[in-house]
């Protein structure tokens, strides 16, 4: 698919509206409108999408609760919140790379760490994990 030169980054987004037998249907959805309206709607077969993107499916709450219940279960004294989070992703065909950083400001110091996560983007098990 082709971007339009119209869409900036921070404007809409290109958006799944319906699954129905073997195709999806999506496109960019018209601003201002609060029903589903599009200038375009593209028709592609969900075979040739999982083909290319395996985890099209996969929403980014998923990957940040996996995160998150890792560290709780893994790291003594972890909390969700104790400061500002940054997830930074990078996804292969078979893999999700994460490097997730939580910032804490104690008075005038600030306090970083750093951990690396790896996921199976089909099962999303963690395969990998590192504190920087």
């Amino acid at each position: 698919m082709k971007g339009e030169k119209d869409y900036k980054v921070a404007g809409r987004k290109f958006e799944i509206f319906f699954e129905k037998d073997n195709n999806v249907f999506c496109g960019k959805r018209l601003s201002g409108s609060k029903d589903i309206k599009v200038d375009t709607l593209f028709t592609i077969s969900k075979d040739s999408l999982i083909m290319t993107f395996p985890d099209y499916h996969l929403e980014g709450y998923q990957v940040k609760n996996i995160v998150y219940a890792y560290l709780k279960d893994n790291i003594p004294g972890y909390g969700i919140l104790a400061g500002k989070n940054k997830f930074k992703y990078n996804i292969d065909k078979y893999l999700i790379k994460i490097v997730y950083e939580q910032i804490t400001h104690k008075y005038i110091k600030r306090k970083s760490e750093k951990y690396y996560f790896m996921l199976d983007s089909k099962n999303l098990n963690i395969v990998d994990f590192k504190k920087l």
